[in-house]
This record gives C-alpha cells, sequence and structure tokens, in this order.
C-alpha cells in the first residue's frame, strides 16, 4: 500500500501542534514583547508610505496602487488583532496560552511579512500594479441543465461583466439550481482574465446571524478574527480585509433575510472600488430589501428534465426491453422540473430495470406529492421519496442522524459512524472493523442517492440544506428530534420542549450558559443528546439525567463543566459518553453500572483519578483518557477490557510499570494505540514489551512536558514516533524504537548529535538489522546540537524514505556523514563518488539551518528520481545541492519525471554550484521563488 499520501496529511495536520506546542506555552511572554517592537516597526513604515502617497496626490493626482491599498488594509486589520490578542494575553489562562502562543508566533511572521512587503514598495509600483485573484474552484457538474439555465447564467455573467449592475439577487425556489449556476459563474471567474482581482464566496444559511456571518467571512478571505471582539470591531477587521482584496465579487448563497451590508463590514458596490454583490435565496422579497437587480431561474422544461434524469439514472436505461419511455416520462413529471427532486429519484431509481418496480415507484412518488399542500410542502414530497425508497429502517434513521448537525455543516464520516454505532443501527454485524465497513457503505448510499454530497476531500458529508429541512420536517413528528444546532443560543430550551417522545437531541456548538437548576425533562426514550462545544457552560443540575434512562449517546465535549452529576451513573443503556477537552471537568462519578458502554471519552480533561468501576466496563471499544492531574493509572483495569478497539493513554511522572506492561500486552489485538510517556524508561518499557512491534496502527509520544490535548485524533495513524523536548541518549539508557516504525519526529531534542545515536546495539556495536527498514518520514525541529541526519551506512535502512525534513537546527552542517576515515579520504582526493540513494524519496524540505553546507561532504551525490517537491528556505552556507539528475539519450540531464515544484529564494538559487552542466536550467522552470 503507498502510504505517503496519508502520511504527508498526517504531518501537515498534526505535526505543528504537535511540536510547537511546548514552545507556544513557555514562551509567550517573551513572544508578545516580540510582537510589540515588530508591530512598532511596521506602522513606521505604513507612517512612511501614507507620507509617499499624500505627495503622490497633491503632485501627481493619482491614487494609491491595489497592491498597496491592499497592504495598508492588512497593517490597519493587524494592529486590531493584535491588540485583541493582548487582552486576551492579560486575562492569564493557563488553557489558553499554548492557543495564544500560537497566535502570537502567526502573528509575528504576518508582521514580518508585511514588513517585508512594506519594504518592497517603490516610487512605481506605489501607484499601480494588481493584485492576485485568490478565490477557490467549486465542484459542480461538466454542464448546466436545460437552455433557460444557460441563458440565466449568460445573463448574470454580462451584468457582471458591465457597470450597470452592481448587485444582483438570484431567486427561485428551494432544489431549483442557483447554487448550481453561481457555483459555474465562480469557477467562470477563477478560469478566465476578467476584471475582478478575487471572487469571495460564503454560504449564509438560516437563522441569519450577522456574527456568525462575520465568522464564516474571514477564513474565506484566509483570515481570522478573534471571538472576544465586538460585532463593530469585526466590521472593522473584515472592512479592511475586503478593501484590501481591490475589485471582487462577493457571492451570499442561500440568502433568507435581508441585512445592511455595513453591520457586517461588506462595503456597498459601487463603480468607483468595481466591487459586485451576488445573492441566491428563495424570496424576491429578500432581493429586493437588498437592492438588487432580480433574476429568476424557474423550472426545467419537459425535454430538460428529461435529458437531466437520464444523464443521472443512466441512458441505457433506455435500452432496457422491460421499460417503456412512457414510465420513465411518468416518473420525471412528478418531479415537476426541480433539478434537485430530478437528480434524488434519479439517483434512487439507477440500477433498477424491473416495469414493476418503476410503476410501484411512480405510485409512491405520486401519492407523496399529492398527500401535501403549498410549493415547499409538494418539493419535500419529492424528496421524502427518495428517503422513503431507502426501505430499510436503520438505513433512514442514519440518514435522519445527519439532521443533527448544524446546517452547512461537513460532518466527519467516521464521528457520524462512531454515533450509529453507539445508537445501534449497525448491530447486524458484531467486530468493530465490520461495524465501521458496513457503515461506510451506508454512507455511500446516501451519497450516491443524493441525500448526502461528499465535502473535504471524501473525509465527510454535507447534506443540502432543503434536503435537511425536508429531514427536519420528518422528525418535527415521528420520529420526533430537537435540533438547535449552531444557532448562537445563549438560553436552554424551556422544560415545555422537552416532549416526552423526544428520541434525539441536538443543542450542539451554542452559547448557553446554564441550565435550570430544577431542570428534570421526562424523557425516557431520549437516546441522544448532543450539548458540545457549549463553552461557556459550567454546571448541570444533578437532577437533569434522573428521567432519561434510555439515553445512548451523551455528548458534552468541550464544555466548562468541572462536575458530572452523580444520575450519570444510572444510565444503564449509555453506550457513548463523551467529555473530551472538558478542561476544568475534575470529577466522574462511579461507571459501574454502564456495562453498555461502548466510548469513553476523557482525554484532556482535569481528573485527578480514573473514575470508580471502569473494570466492569467490558464492552468498551474506545477509550481516550489524558489529564495532567492524574499521575497514575491503577493497574488491573486494562485486562479486563477485552473489547478494547482503540485506546488514547497518558502515562504521567507516577506510572506503574505494571500498567505500561498491561498496555503493551494489548498491542497485538488493538487497531490503534496512542500514547503518551513521561519519562525515558517507560517509554522503553512499552516498546520493549512489545517486542519493537506495537498495534496496527500507532502513534507513541515521549515528552517530559504534558501534552494530553495533543494525541492524534481521527487520523488515518499508521506508525508514529514523537521525542518532543525530553532526552532519549541518558547516561543508563538509549531510546529503544519499535522495529517498524514509520514516521519519526524529534523536536527540540538536544542529547542527540546523530540518528545514528538512537540506532539498536548489541555488546556495543550497532546493529541496523534491528533499526525500521520502514522508515517513510524522517523529520528534526529545533535540535539544537544535530551535526548531521545519518551515516553513509545506514542507507541501507533507508531505502523506503518518503519525505526528509530538518527545520530549525542551527548546528547541522550535512545531511548524510561519512564516518569510515578511509571512504573519507578516497572521497576527498575524488577516487571515489560517494552516490547517495534514495530512490523512493519525494520531499525535502531543508529550513532555518545556519551552518548547512552540503547534503552529503565532499564530492557526494544525491540522487533522488521519484522527487516531487524540494524546500530550501534561510540556509545561508549552502553552496552545492549535490542533487544528480537522470540523464537523457544525448547526455544532458532532465528533471526527475516526478517533480512538481522547487521553492527556494532567488537569491539563494543563483548563487549554488551544480556538478552537472545545465543542470541549473533544466530545473529552472520549477522554481517557485520565495521572500526571506
Amino acid at each position: 500500500m503507498d502510504l505517503i499520501g496519508p502520511i504527508i496529511e498526517i504531518f501537515k495536520c498534526v505535526c505543528p501542534p504537535l511540536c510547537k506546542y511546548v514552545q507556544y506555552h513557555r514562551k509567550l511572554d517573551d513572544k508578545m514583547n516580540d510582537l510589540k517592537r515588530e508591530l512598532q516597526g511596521l506602522n513606521k513604515k505604513k507612517q512612511d508610505i501614507e507620507a509617499k502617497l499624500s505627495r503622490a496626490k497633491l503632485e501627481q493626482g493619482k491614487k494609491p496602487s491595489n497592491e498597496v491599498n491592499h497592504w495598508l488594509g492588512n497593517v490597519e486589520r493587524i494592529d486590531n488583532e493584535v491588540k485583541s490578542i493582548e487582552k486576551e494575553v492579560n486575562k492569564r489562562k493557563y488553557f489558553a496560552r499554548a492557543r495564544l502562543g500560537k497566535d502570537v508566533e502567526e502573528k509575528i511572521q504576518e508582521v514580518e511579512k508585511c514588513h517585508h512587503d512594506g519594504r518592497s514598495f517603490t516610487a512605481e509600483n506605489l501607484v499601480s500594479d494588481d493584485p492576485p485573484t485568490s478565490g477557490r474552484m467549486l465542484p459542480t457538474t461538466e454542464t448546466l441543465a436545460g437552455k433557460k439555465t444557460e441563458e440565466i447564467m449568460q445573463e448574470i455573467w454580462e451584468d457582471l461583466m458591465s457597470d450597470k449592475v452592481l448587485k444582483i439577487g438570484v431567486w427561485g425556489m428551494g432544489g431549483i439550481g442557483k447554487t448550481t449556476i453561481m457555483s459555474h459563474i465562480n469557477n467562470r471567474l477563477q478560469e478566465k482574465p476578467n476584471k475582478f482581482d478575487d471572487v469571495i464566496w460564503v454560504t449564509v444559511s438560516q437563522p441569519l446571524d450577522l456574527i456568525k456571518l462575520q465568522t464564516e467571512i474571514a477564513p474565506v478571505l484566509k483570515e481570522r478574527l478573534l471571538a472576544t471582539e465586538s460585532k463593530e470591531g469585526r466590521a472593522a477587521m473584515i472592512l479592511g480585509m475586503l478593501k484590501a482584496k481591490g475589485r471582487f465579487v462577493l457571492i451570499l448563497d442561500d440568502m433568507w433575510e435581508a441585512f445592511r451590508l455595513e453591520e457586517v463590514g461588506i462595503p456597498e458596490p459601487s463603480e468607483e472600488n468595481g466591487c459586485k454583490l451576488v445573492i441566491t435565496t428563495r424570496f424576491v422579497g429578500v432581493c429586493r430589501s437588498m437592492g438588487c437587480k432580480e433574476v429568476r431561474v424557474q423550472t426545467l422544461s419537459k425535454e430538460e428534465a428529461l435529458n437531466l434524469f437520464l444523464d443521472k439514472v443512466g441512458n441505457n436505461i433506455l435500452q432496457i426491453p422491460t421499460l417503456n419511455k412512457e414510465i420513465i416520462n411518468s416518473v420525471v413529471e412528478e418531479c415537476a422540473g426541480l433539478p434537485l427532486a430530478i437528480v434524488t429519484v434519479a439517483g434512487c431509481m439507477r440500477g433498477i430495470d424491473e416495469i414493476h418496480e418503476w410503476r410501484n415507484a411512480l405510485n409512491e412518488l405520486r401519492g407523496r406529492v399529492r398527500s401535501l399542500n403549498g410549493v415547499d410542502t409538494e418539493v419535500f414530497g419529492r424528496l421524502e421519496f427518495s428517503y422513503y425508497r431507502l426501505k430499510h429502517e436503520k438505513v433512514q434513521q442514519c440518514f435522519l442522524y445527519c439532521a443533527l448537525y448544524p446546517e452547512d455543516f461537513a460532518i466527519s464520516k467516521d464521528e457520524l459512524i462512531d454515533y450509529w454505532i453507539a445508537e445501534g443501527f449497525i448491530d447486524e454485524v458484531k467486530d468493530v472493523p465490520a461495524k465501521y465497513d458496513r457503515g461506510h457503505t451506508i454512507l455511500n448510499r446516501l451519497v450516491n442517492c443524493c441525500l448526502l454530497e461528499s465535502a473535504k476531500d471524501g473525509s465527510c458529508v454535507k447534506m443540502h440544506d432543503l434536503i435537511r429541512d425536508m429531514a427536519l420536517r420528518i422528525t418535527s413528528e415521528s420520529p420526533l428530534f430537537m435540533v438547535k444546532a449552531g444557532l448562537r443560543l445563549q438560553e436552554f430550551p424551556g422544560e415545555q420542549e422537552w416532549k416526552a417522545n423526544l428520541e434525539r437531541v441536538s443543542l450542539m456548538r451554542n452559547n448557553i450558559e446554564e441550565i435550570p437548576s430544577n431542570m428534570s425533562p421526562h424523557c425516557e426514550i431520549l437516546s441522544t443528546l448532543l450539548l458540545q462545544r457549549n463553552e461557556n457552560l459550567q454546571r448541570i443540575p444533578e437532577c437533569f439525567f434522573v428521567h432519561m434512562h434510555g439515553l445512548k449517546v451523551l455528548n458534552l465535549s468541550r464544555t466548562n463543566i468541572e462536575v458530572l452529576p452523580s444520575s450519570v451513573s444510572d444510565l444503564t443503556n449509555l453506550r457513548s459518553l463523551l467529555l473530551e477537552m472538558c478542561g476544568r471537568l475534575k470529577r466522574v462519578p462511579s461507571l459501574a453500572k454502564l456495562l453498555a458502554l461502548q466510548y469513553l471519552d476523557l482525554e484532556a480533561t482535569w481528573i485527578e483519578e480514573v473514575p470508580e468501576g471502569m473494570e466492569m466496563l467490558e464492552n468498551l471499544s474506545h477509550l481516550y483518557l489524558s489529564s495532567p492531574p492524574l499521575k497514575k493509572f491503577p493497574a488491573g483495569i486494562l485486562p479486563s477490557l477485552r473489547n478494547l478497539y482503540k485506546l488514547k493513554l497518558s502515562f504521567g511522572n507516577e506510572a506503574l510499570r505494571e500498567t505500561v506492561e498491561e498496555t503493551a500486552s494489548l498491542s497485538d489485538r488493538l487497531d490503534t494505540f496512542e500514547g503518551i510517556f513521561s519519562t525515558l524508561n517507560d517509554f522503553n518499557i512499552y516498546v520493549k514489551s512489545t517486542d519493537g512491534r506495537g498495534s496496527k496502527n500507532y502513534c507513541l509520544l515521549l515528552s517530559a512536558y504534558w501534552m494530553g490535548g495533543f494525541l492524534i485524533t481521527d487520523l488515518e495513524v499508521h506508525k508514529s514516533i514523537f521525542l518532543i523536548d525530553c532526552k532519549i541518549c541518558e547516561r543508563e539508557e538509549t531510546i529503544v524504537l519499535p522495529k517498524d516504525v514509520q514516521f519519526l519526529q524529534m523536536f527540540e531534542v538536544s542529547d542527540v548529535a546523530s540518528l545514528n545515536d538512537v540506532l539498536p546495539r548489541e555488546q556495543g556495536l550497532v546493529n541496523i538489522g534491528k533499526f525500521s527498514h520502514d522508515l517513510k518520514v524522517l523529520r528534526f525541529d529545533s535540535c539544537k546540537n544535530l551535526k548531521d541526519l545519518f551515516s553513509l551506512w545506514l542507507l541501507p535502512a533507508l531505502q523506503n524514505l518518503e519525505v526528509l525534513e530538518v527545520e530549525d537546527c542551527y548546528s547541522i552542517e550535512e545531511i548524510v556523514a561519512v564516518e569510515d576515515e578511509e571512504t573519507e579520504k578516497e572521497l576527498a582526493t575524488n577516487t571515489i563518488i560517494n552516490i547517495v540513494t534514495l530512490p523512493r524519496l519525494k520531499k525535502f524540505y531543508l529550513w532555518g539551518l545556519r551552518e548547512f553546507k552540503s547534503f552529503c561532504s565532499n564530492n557526494g551525490v544525491l540522487v533522488c528520481n521519484s522527487l516531487q517537491e524540494i524546500e530550501v528556505h534561510r540556509c545561508p552556507k549552502l553552496k552545492r545541492l549535490s542533487l544528480s539528475l537522470p540523464l537523457l539519450d544525448n547526455g544532458q540531464p532532465s528533471p526527475p519525471s516526478t517533480l512538481e515544484v522547487i521553492k527556494i529564494e532567488k537569491e539563494l538559487w543563483e548563487s549554488l554550484e551544480w556538478d552537472q552542466p545545465n543542470a541549473k536550467d533544466v530545473l529552472n522552470p520549477y522554481c517557485k521563488f520565495v521572500a526571506l
């Protein structure tokens, strides 16, 4: 299996927080002072530029260039953001220090870059140049359905390109294709040169919440807003961000209410600023209130509807002898020319060739539509047909469960499947891997039926807002749901809303601060209660869960509770208890009665002791537990948990050797183990007890600093080791690495001079045979005494290496060292050529290496014919890249066929020496020059 893709993604997503956490936390105050100094310099530069602009306006009547406007807007925004960060730092919250440290470091880098950009302005470009377009392509169909739809798209395009129309309102009933049309417009604006500098797409959703809308806009602009800032302050920041974009098109999709643009921070479009606004909405009144030109999207003609249906169901359906065109036409007619209904119904009928099934489907579809009145409800009737065609009740329940998430939310597939398993929707298979396979099969079916959409490169799913509305309509009666997710609620729903027949409740992602002290809803059949990410919720009444004996899923993650009510101890049907990142949670009541529990998440809590009765949880399959005050995990508990599938555990300074050995004994039957070790001794005990081989997937982290909130979660973890701010070559013992490690990272490890220092030894001699030959990713970061990475004779063990990254290791001089004196002499006199071959290396990344001179000393050359990406930054002493290129038949060098990009400073690139003539010319087209 080729693991490089997943491994690189793991590295990109996980390594930065793992590596930098210690620095962020410790050096926050020093970094804040650095930030203030850098900002002072930036503001002086801003004053200089503003003075020059004033002179240019007075003397030449010229205006600032778009690039300068962009820069000035960024400086203003950065100023405001630094003030907000300083307020947060002054609050001195312990758990916030790491996050704030990260914010401050990122802001320093942003200030430095902004200052560098300011220094690049000259008299010529101060009043010229445009910023680049930086929008994003959206997934959509290759062609639009119907001639009328194409005409509408052309009308919108012409309005955008003309100076007459500033605001456009695209309106029509739900599911008619407004978003699809605008997706095509968005992509066309990205592809073709036009008069706009940027295209910005934001989904608004209902109910209208201007603070939430501001929060949605910022990341699209690749910026961030601080949660502590007022709505007015945020509006000022967004105004600066948008003005910096120059001439832009802002597309606000799915608007339900009008609002004043200045409240959000959106500049009013005008001929002077060259900006345009496009909204999509179901209501013509919204278009009028916003002052937009109205563009109505209407239903498809019969012919257009049939063509779209055949495209989705498969044109071969017309070749089936038992089916006739009449029955197909009848089904299409029932979809009433509504694209979403046509696509959804076609998805249900794909692969069905029995005339009886088609007739039955037609009758069901007619029955659903005829039984409802009103435009929206008739649309729901057509969509509900697809829901009821799922047939299987548990698959229908899986679909409805998705409606518990906020509108337009990207739902993690694995999280969703975990909920389904806990709810009992996937009970027909027994072992956990089979349950996940079944869950993914159900998700694929829902996507293929167009009831869900794939999102985020396939790791998530989303519901179309109309499909979600249909699901909420179904769950307004039976089964009964209460869904108020992501609405920024501050008040907890009143007792009258907690009906006796409630089955599922979602209040996730709100601002609820308290639950009334006497509230005890009588909801005996309630099976799911989602309260996660109500970060101001501090207390839950003791009596709250007394009448919820049917509860199976309880999620209180990322709330501010200190104690879990003792009434939780009597929830004997509970299968999933999730308390992740409850940073103030000190006590969890007895779990002895919760024999059905499968998921227990106590990661990054503040509990002082393991909950009583954990040894009784024989059905537990997922256990996540880490807490700074928890110094040791009692022995004897883990062996009783016979069904564990995923285990995440941190071992404190007082960890028992017996507990470490018990954990190791589980390794052969765990799918995934993620462990944090505080001492080298405990780490080595674990590795030795597993005989050098861990679980199918593992991540072991050794750090003297508490890292409990930073275990790798919900990623495709293979076999990874993270060594962070720790000693691994102590006098008494050296670290023992697993024999099958694939990913090795060292951060702030000061007692190693080379990877050779951690190689397995027998009777004082290195045994390369016992070092992992599976290593794919090797990374060193901030290891101040590192002189080289590895010796020449270690190369046979590194033939599978795919990623090599070295950052801020100030002492390193070369990557590959030659330790044999005789070989070194021969290399020095050119008697032999030292060829370093890494046949599978796809990426190497060198950053901030002050003493780095060459990849390999003397006349060594590096042969890497699988290279895709080279990055070299801030290596001032580098003179020779040592890269040997493949040769063509005529003897001329050629780049590796896999090469995609070389990222490097232009000055450094120009100064490099090459062994092969024309090598620089051959590689030059791949260069992407970056600023220091």
